[in-house]
């Protein structure tokens, strides 16, 4: 058994894997400030309630974009799991990053690339819609080619009500109409119609610059709603990130083979 896990600024997600299935998955909020104790303990009892393990767990990969937590989490899975932490790095070797500073590039992006690569084979674009959306340029032979990085909707929004006095708080749902006759219309037109119009540009722009015909796969928490309403999304695939780790670790344990590709 495998555990994967995905830190990310919000959310940690964790995935067990019992070769290439999904045993469960789990999310936390990413904690603001726990002990490595509180952290590990927390991890336990989730793991241990949730999963009854028939096979013994045989190592733990980790995606971390939040370095504060590294040493605690290291701590909590050497204790409580008796595990040394994988950390997936830009010079692990798992995907070959063909950018001006690959020092830069997050470990949740390489597993995207990863995953996205293996899963849907190459040339592709993955977008993965977290805490902020970042757009993914995979190369036909599975290089990571750049990309771009936008805000997150939710985020967004939350920042112009914090930042404003009179403008609520609502519900981000697809409006019927971009002309709004009150102020959650307005809001609704302008966030939702604005951020669909966000992605579809970016995604245009990636078609229209790169010479090959691009596949698109979507992740992350409100990956699913932008699949539902752009036709230029073909794919979600919501445990995206935590194939890649699982993939990550069979290439640096040396037992990386090829899987069947899921049509897209």
């Amino acid at each position: 058994m495998l555990l994967a896990v995905d830190v990310g600024n919000t959310l940690i997600k964790l995935g067990a894997f019992s070769g290439d299935a999904l045993q469960g998955s789990w999310r936390l909020s990413t904690p603001a400030a726990r002990t490595p104790d509180e952290l590990g303990l927390t991890l336990e009892l989730l793991f241990n309630h949730h999963l009854h393990l028939e096979k013994p767990l045989e190592g733990v990969v980790v995606s971390s974009v939040v370095p504060r937590l590294n040493e605690s989490l290291h701590y909590a899975f050497s204790r409580y799991f008796d595990q040394q932490p994988v950390f997936l790095k830009w010079n692990s070797g798992v995907v070959h990053l063909e950018v001006d500073d690959p020092t830069t590039v997050g470990p949740d992006r390489i597993a995207d690339c990863l995953a996205g690569h293996c899963l849907f084979g190459g040339p592709l674009l993955t977008v993965n819609f977290g805490t902020a959306s970042t757009f993914n340029l995979v190369s036909k032979e599975g290089a990571f080619l750049g990309g771009a990085i936008a805000p997150e909707m939710s985020a967004s929004f939350q920042a112009l009500v914090r930042s404003t006095a009179l403008l609520p708080e609502v519900e981000l749902n697809l409006p019927s109409s971009v002309i709004g006759r009150n102020t959650a219309d307005n809001l609704q037109a302008g966030m939702v119609l604005g951020f669909l119009a966000l992605v579809d540009g970016l995604i245009g722009r990636f078609r229209q610059e790169f010479s090959q015909p691009l596949k698109v796969v979507a992740t992350g928490g409100r990956g699913a709603f932008f699949k539902e309403h752009l036709n230029c999304i073909e794919t979600y695939e919501p445990y995206l990130t935590l194939h890649g780790l699982r993939l990550a670790w069979e290439k640096l344990q040396g037992s990386g083979s090829k899987r069947p590709r899921k049509k897209p």
